[in-house]
Order: C-alpha cells, then structure tokens, then sequence
C-alpha cells in the first residue's frame, strides 16, 4: 500500500502540473487542456490505494481518479514482462475522461465497467511477451510480438480535452511509454493526443521505455 501523506502529495502535484512536468504537445488540432487527471498506479498497486490522492486533488479543483485496477491484474507482468496489459487500462481511463473533460464541474467522471476475468489473467499470463525467460522469442520490448491482452474495454466517446497524467513509482514509466508515437509490443498509444502533462512520483526512469 502507498503510505506517503495523501494531503502533501496532493500539493506537490498541483505545484507541478502548471509548470508541466513533461510538457506535451499542443498541436492546434489536439482538444484543448483540461483541469482533470488519471493517476496510474505503481507496480502490484491497485486503484484503491489511490483513491485519497484523487480526492485530495479533488477536493483542490482538479478531478481525478485513479487507473481502475485490482492488484492481481499486475500478474501477466511479473517477470519484466510486457506492460501492455496495463496500458490498456491507461488508455481506456484517459480516454474516458478526456470525453468528459469539459464537463466534469469538479467531479471525476464515472467510468464504465471494464470485464476481465480469471481465465484472462491466466491466459495473459501465458502468452504476455518478454521477462526474464523472453516469453515470445524476446526479452526486449522492441522484439515484442504483437500479442492482444484479453479483456472487453468500452469505447469512450471523442475526446473533448487533454488530461494530466501522474504515474507512482512504475506507473510513471508505464506513463511515457503510453505518450509515446513508438510501437510497443504491437501498438503505438501516443497518448500525448490525449494528455497535456505528466508528473511522477518516485519513478525508477533510468532506461525506462518511453519519451
């Protein structure tokens, strides 16, 4: 469980999100920025370790909600494996409150129930690509196969304004590679269409995939 002072690391990312942490791009095509953010996880955290954050940051004018996201949907990424199954939570939150962004009145949206099931994860876990035994014939997620994680994610609407993102430990780096124009393991999410800033909190970034 994240033990930090959800207050202060409440403040601390309101102090960052005006500066843009990582400043995105602001094409004249792209929906304007909106007064809302996704908060991802970090690594075998789930989304109810965050709910405090996002009601702090709630309560401070910015709605937010954390990647819906138990803790066992981390387990087709043990391993160093593919962290495409959790970026398609990322993309399926973002956009979701992206459609909502202009609407929102000081309150996150509600998002729709994804399904995931059991057999999912376990067949997830078979076949995610990657890790330390290069499940799919690599270990670098630039030789990743093109392997569809399971699971029935509702289409949200177009998106009426760009978020902020702010990724935990791991989720940060999970965060750029969403950003990214850059395939990964069979998909390009370039979630800077749809994201304005990011700000991470204790993220390991190192080599980190992403921008």
């Amino acid at each position: 469980m994240v033990t930090s002072k959800r207050p202060t690391v409440a403040l601390a990312v309101l102090s960052l999100l005006p500066s843009r942490c990582l400043a995105l791009s602001t094409a004249p095509f792209l929906p304007p920025d909106a007064k809302a953010a996704v908060i991802v996880p970090g690594f075998l955290t789930g989304s109810d370790d965050f709910l405090d954050l996002a009601a702090s940051l709630t309560a401070r004018g910015i709605p937010a909600l954390p990647v819906p996201l138990p803790n066992w949907h981390w387990i087709p990424c043990l391993g160093g494996r593919s962290m495409r199954p959790m970026l398609e939570r990322i993309d399926f939150a973002v956009r979701h409150v992206a459609a909502a962004a202009d609407d929102l009145a000081g309150v996150p949206p509600s998002l729709p129930p994804y399904s995931y099931s059991l057999s999912d994860c376990w067949g997830d876990f078979r076949t995610n690509p990657g890790g330390v035994l290069s499940v799919g014939g690599s270990a670098d997620p630039d030789g990743y196969p093109a392997v569809e994680p399971r699971g029935r994610f509702p289409d949200a609407p177009p998106p009426r304004g760009r978020v902020a993102l702010v990724g935990h430990s791991a989720g940060g780096w999970i965060a750029r590679a969403y950003l990214s124009s850059r395939g990964y393991g069979g998909r390009a999410y370039r979630g800077a269409e749809l994201v304005h800033s990011l700000v991470t909190l204790g993220t390991p970034h190192g080599n980190a995939a992403g921008p």
